[in-house]
């Protein structure tokens, strides 16, 4: 809704019932009369999406030789996703992105193993690893530095920090930790599970405990907390908190005031489908519709930045200006909650 806040949805019930092995998954009651998402509409527009992020992800590696989380991990993941779902990909795109991150970050390794060297701290190996992760990349020398960099950074409350603050992607500590355990658990091998297992309930802890102010918080405290195993009742609640920011147009805001957005509607979704929420559901769906509703033609979405640059300008092959870095990721965040309406390829 532009130019004013939509209306927070209220949600009536929210019980929880069990799935067997799959987990445990949200039902609610649902708005009458609005029709499920159609799987061919998402597929056409996952046809232009992923072409686009993955034109752009290589113009971008031309022009810069720094890892960033916006260009190469979330393109990583969701084209790592689209091949899941049997969509046609380039492979061999996807291969150099994984080439170039592994070259980033094999360049620093003396600094990078004792806990220096990554400018944009924890957040960013944990980004960086979960892309790695998603493109099948093995553990390597480069991510057992990755990993004991990550170690380096462990608060003694259980928490990884940002270090600058970039809204809405880097500026969240619960996004920093909630990668940083990803990153563990994805790479820190057999070696690595005795600690882990120390690290884990330390990391829950704070999780549960600290203080989710905005979206980004809310959507890494509900990942983080389920990669850490968390209780089915502490699940519960986060998701509930999450799910009752929804807005009367089907979408999320990053902030309170502000309209709703692809960045933030596409986290959200795909956070709540993470710890258990069915897409059949009807505000999962009208989150969907949402995002169908606010794409672009040429396969994009538009997300306002609201940070400041701090880089020269230059364009990346992703439209919106100034805004393309941003926008990169709500499209990505966006297509990731849309994927999961589709079945995984036999």
């Amino acid at each position: 809704m532009q130019g004013r806040r939509a209306m927070t949805v209220r949600h009536d019930l929210f019980g929880w019932v069990s799935a067997g092995l799959v987990g445990f998954v949200l039902v609610g009651i649902a708005r009458a009369g609005e029709p499920s998402v159609s799987a061919d509409a998402v597929r056409e527009v996952l046809g232009r999406t992923v072409p686009l992020l993955q034109k752009s992800a290589a113009t971008y590696v031309e022009k810069r030789d720094c890892f960033s989380c916006h260009h190469q991990a979330l393109p990583a993941i969701t084209v790592a996703r689209a091949r899941r779902i049997g969509m046609t990909v380039d492979d061999d795109s996807a291969g150099e992105q994984s080439d170039f991150t592994l070259e980033y970050f094999s360049a620093r390794a003396a600094r990078v193993r004792v806990g220096e060297g990554v400018p944009g701290g924890a957040y960013n190996a944990g980004y960086a690893l979960w892309g790695l992760h998603a493109n099948g990349h093995k553990p390597d020398s480069v991510t057992r530095d990755m990993v004991a960099y990550l170690r380096t950074k462990h608060r003694h409350d259980g928490s990884w920090r940002i270090r600058t603050h970039r809204p809405p992607l880097e500026d969240s500590h619960f996004t920093a930790t909630a990668l940083s355990l990803r990153g563990l658990q994805l790479y820190a091998g057999k070696q690595g599970a005795d600690d882990l297992a120390e690290r884990t309930p330390r990391t829950l802890k704070w999780l549960l405990k600290a203080e989710a102010k905005t979206n980004e918080d809310r959507v890494f405290r509900l990942l983080g907390a389920k990669w850490a195993k968390a209780s089915t009742k502490d699940l519960k609640r986060l998701a509930k908190e999450l799910m009752a920011q929804q807005r009367s147009d089907g979408g999320w805001s990053q902030l309170p005031g502000k309209d709703s957005d692809a960045y933030a509607t596409g986290q959200a979704l795909y956070a709540l489908k993470v710890a258990g929420t069915k897409v059949s559901r009807k505000s999962y769906q009208a989150g969907c519709r949402f995002l169908l509703r606010t794409v672009r033609a040429d396969g994009s979405w538009l997300v306002t930045t609201r940070s400041k640059a701090i880089q020269k300008y230059f364009e990346s092959g992703f439209p919106h200006e100034k805004s393309q870095f941003i926008s990169i990721c709500g499209t990505c965040w966006a297509s990731l909650a849309l994927m999961e309406l589709l079945p995984v390829a036999k």
